[in-house]
């Protein structure tokens, strides 16, 4: 088996479509001229990929490819889960569980999945940090930075010959010299380190995460309040609390604002003829819509009125003096 696909956008939600079995969610902190791109290159049960952010951003992932061993090479300034990540470690995934990406400000996050299969076909690919053990979820520490540099450059270096001539993977030899060149990098991130196991409740508080993704996915448009949130959830409201404000840097109800806001704007740049700036307000909930005017400016750098008449080829008209304006 073999892809590979690149993806650019200005959308998170389109940019969660590129990633091959994970329901992803990406959420950028502010700004209009937010982009990422995200790099999918998968041979003969070797997966590596790379997501890139121009500014601070959430990224939540669930559902993964359950057979795989996934490790993520961040970038300066982002936590994996509500922990920093340092500049010597690799964070690993357990097969089929999700997790948080948080950044502070642009980021990039290079990752190399494994599957299980791979080493009953080749035991002499037994790596000394573990993808091929006990599925297991923690950091790998080396020794220096130098390892990942070289990881990292080495990728680049295949995306960029991809991205130049992206039909070449169709040739077997090809393919073949890509992986060699793919499992050499992976391996030298190995050669010295130590591993340390996430704490036990890591892996209930992403459950905890995912399922507060859902619930938001699931209530739509509509209103949802506190307790039924912690329901959905399946904990209590201080522990909600405490979870989201770890891994996303807000409370509940700022994350939900913030996911909402966001999905504002993807209806104002993707209106029908009869879309105002008042009925997409309404329709996610914000009911002042002075406050949801003021918000979305905040977030984006730029009223809803103008974010809607870009979309539609015009120009807002201008308000006559003396007049309030909402958007």
């Amino acid at each position: 088996m073999h892809i590979y696909r690149r993806t650019t956008s200005d959308n998170g939600e389109e940019l969660g479509r590129a990633i091959p079995g994970a329901n992803f969610c990406c959420v950028a902190d502010s700004g209009p001229s937010f982009s990422g791109r995200y790099w999918h290159l998968h041979v003969d049960g070797v997966v590596l990929s790379r997501l890139e952010v121009d500014q601070a951003t959430v990224v939540t992932t669930d559902k993964r490819v359950p057979n795989f061993s996934v490790w993520h090479v961040m970038s300066p300034r982002c936590s994996a889960n509500g922990d920093d990540v340092a500049g010597t470690d690799l964070v690993a995934v357990r097969p089929g569980e999700g997790g948080t990406m948080r950044s502070a400000a642009e980021a990039q996050v290079t990752t190399f999945g494994l599957e299980a299969s791979l080493f009953a076909q080749a035991p002499e690919l037994e790596l000394p940090f573990g993808p091929s053990t006990a599925p297991r979820a923690g950091r790998w520490r080396v020794t220096s930075e130098a390892p990942r540099h070289r990881f990292v450059a080495r990728y680049q270096a295949v995306l960029a010959e991809l991205d130049a001539q992206p039909r070449a993977i169709e040739a077997p030899a090809i393919r073949m010299a890509l992986r060699n060149t793919m499992l050499q990098a992976i391996m030298a991130l190995g050669e010295a380190g130590t591993f340390r196991p996430d704490r036990a409740t890591v892996g209930r508080h992403t459950r905890i995460m995912l399922r507060f993704e859902d619930a938001i996915e699931e209530a739509g448009d509509e209103p949802i309040g506190m307790l039924e949130l912690c329901r959905r959830c399946g904990t209590s409201r201080r522990s909600l609390e405490a979870v989201v404000q770890l891994r996303t840097g807000k409370s509940p109800w700022e994350y939900l604002r913030w996911r909402r806001l966001w999905r504002a704007r993807l209806m104002l740049r993707q209106p029908t003829d009869d879309t105002t700036v008042t009925d997409v307000a309404f329709r996610l909930g914000f009911w002042h819509l002075s406050r949801f005017a003021a918000a979305y400016a905040s977030t984006f750098g730029e009223r809803p009125s103008m974010t809607l008449a870009r979309a539609l080829g015009s120009e807002p008209r201008t308000r006559p003096e003396g007049s309030a304006q909402i958007g």
